[in-house]
């Protein structure tokens, strides 16, 4: 029989926050929920699986590999009937394309898959940093590492990171990649983010996921994630330690002091503050009687969860 992950241990009793922070965390994790105005659904195979601002549609189209039929974006009458492959081929020479115009910065040389849910066949590949173009379902793994006396480790992104530079992060996270399960995208980026060894990253707990749909404030691109959230005790004379040049630095901190630095405008990296809200709400630091409770819990999961 298949072991059973364990829940993750308890906190010590939290100390719950004030009565106010609830309406003011909300404010923070709706930065990741603003639908644009405009915007056309991206159906591939008759399946919906991302959606394009309409200031990007003439842009997409001038290749005649997508095209817009009836208000909704769609492939090319050609692509529509071919192979994963051949349509591989010809969104890679788009992406490229855009690139070399400048519409998409940040190249990473990796492919994501556009499909209509985790784990399901993808319609079509397409270069990572290009993938917000097309409103596609993204997935990542993100960790709250913590000690059993209540405080949360933090990163500092790297000031030359291609996205969110020197904001504070998780202890780890990062993208979803193809061939790889959640928990084993843990034990990777945690040794490769903060040299946390694979014993101890193992012990890591999923604990559900957050998601949301809207207009990234970064790049003005249509973001539409799953972010699957891990718990993990660490020892409280642990010490990460970055590893990869990804992260500057780590610190240690009271969630008191967490929260204070998310209110402080532009501090954190945003889809974080949804998943250390998630963990607030877990541990018992935000309380159901608190005005704005109900609204936030169901702001962290905005998107579709498939």
């Amino acid at each position: 029989k298949e072991r059973e992950e364990a829940a993750p241990p308890a906190m010590r009793p939290a100390k719950v926050l004030s009565r106010a922070v609830c309406t003011a965390l909300l404010g923070r994790v709706q930065l990741c929920n603003q639908m644009p105005a405009e915007w056309l659904p991206l159906v591939v195979d008759e399946e919906d699986v991302g959606a394009v601002l309409t200031k990007d549609v003439e842009q997409l189209t001038a290749s005649e590999i997508f095209r817009v039929d009836d208000g909704v974006f769609r492939l090319s009458a050609e692509l529509e009937g071919a192979d994963v492959e051949t349509r591989n081929e010809a969104v890679a020479a788009l992406a490229e394309d855009l690139r070399d115009r400048g519409i998409v910065r940040g190249w990473r040389d990796e492919l994501v898959p556009v499909a209509s849910g985790f784990g399901r066949e993808p319609k079509f590949l397409v270069e990572r940093a290009a993938y917000p173009l097309l409103g596609a379902k993204g997935y990542g793994v993100h960790v709250n590492g913590y000690t059993a006396d209540g405080e949360l480790w933090v990163a500092k992104r790297s000031t030359t990171k291609q996205t969110w530079p020197g904001l504070y992060d998780h202890l780890v996270a990062g993208h979803q990649p193809i061939g790889m399960t959640p928990k084993e995208n843990v034990v990777k980026e945690a040794a490769e983010e903060a040299g946390i060894p694979r014993t101890v990253a193992e012990r890591a707990v999923p604990v559900g996921v957050v998601s949301y749909r809207g207009l990234e404030n970064e790049l003005g691109r249509f973001k539409n994630d799953v972010l699957f959230c891990f718990d993990l005790e660490l020892p409280r004379d642990f010490v990460p330690v970055p590893v990869d040049g990804e992260v500057e630095s780590f610190a240690k901190w009271p969630v008191e002091t967490v929260v204070e630095t998310i209110l402080d405008e532009d501090t954190f990296k945003p889809n974080v503050v949804l998943v250390i809200v998630d963990f607030l709400v877990r541990h018992g630091f935000l309380q159901p009687e608190m005005p704005d409770y109900l609204p936030l819990v169901k702001a962290l999961r905005q998107g579709d969860c498939c």
